[in-house]
């Protein structure tokens, strides 16, 4: 019932939004990502190969807005959405380059996946995804996210740096693993990714701001 609930309400803001949204095909998947035209500046994926059983992709994103008085970044989301007769298994990201334009440090990064019943993370070390300096990594089916100890300075990315999640030979990679389906209605999912201020530059940012009202 909560299935067949959200696949409706993400069919109609779907069918509501495609005028303005990106679609970018997954190859010949049988897959494609869409997202709201407007992160067309700081969003991209490419696709970089494909099989019978995954398609390999790299995805670029740049987050630009600051934290709210709460510490909470804007979420940049991806739907994944099966389009036709597909049998493939994963979504492999390969690597990923994210840029913080942020104006804050950040300790922390979240993948969060929404409707993890038909698609979910493989963490095994089989499939190790490197994020260096965020080394400390927490798994879950439907979420993973890297954190460090506030007091370690190479666990920072710092404002106006470029992360590269995955990058290099031994990288690894990021693997979601999909349950595609035979006939309609097929699988529908969003990826969301979110970082975390560092304590310090979001206690920084807020003090401006007070300093700004007051003025």
């Amino acid at each position: 019932m909560k299935r067949s609930f959200l696949t409706a309400v993400a069919f109609v803001f779907m069918g509501a939004s495609l005028a303005n949204a990106t679609t970018i095909p997954l190859g010949n998947s049988g897959w494609q990502a869409v997202w709201d035209s407007g992160l067309d500046p700081y969003l991209n994926i490419t696709v970089e190969s494909e099989d019978a059983d995954a398609v390999y992709i790299h995805k670029t994103a740049e987050f630009i807005q600051g934290p709210d008085e709460f510490g909470h970044f804007p979420t940049i989301p991806i739907t994944f959405w099966q389009i036709g007769q597909s049998t493939i298994t994963k979504i492999v990201i390969l690597d990923e380059t994210i840029t913080n334009s942020t104006g804050v440090n950040w300790t922390d990064f979240h993948w969060d996946l929404i409707d993890h019943g038909e698609a979910w993370f493989i963490h095994d070390s089989g499939w190790f995804f490197k994020t260096s300096p965020l080394d400390s990594q927490s798994w879950g089916s439907d979420d993973m996210s890297f954190s460090v100890d506030g007091l370690t300075t190479n666990g920072i990315v710092y404002d106006e740096d470029v992360w590269q999640p995955g990058i290099g030979v031994d990288g690894g990679d990021l693997v979601i693993h999909v349950t595609s389906k035979s006939a309609a209605p097929y699988t529908l999912f969003t990826l969301k990714e979110t970082p975390t201020p560092e304590p310090a530059s979001l206690l920084f940012a807020a003090l401006g701001v007070l300093l700004l009202r007051r003025r």
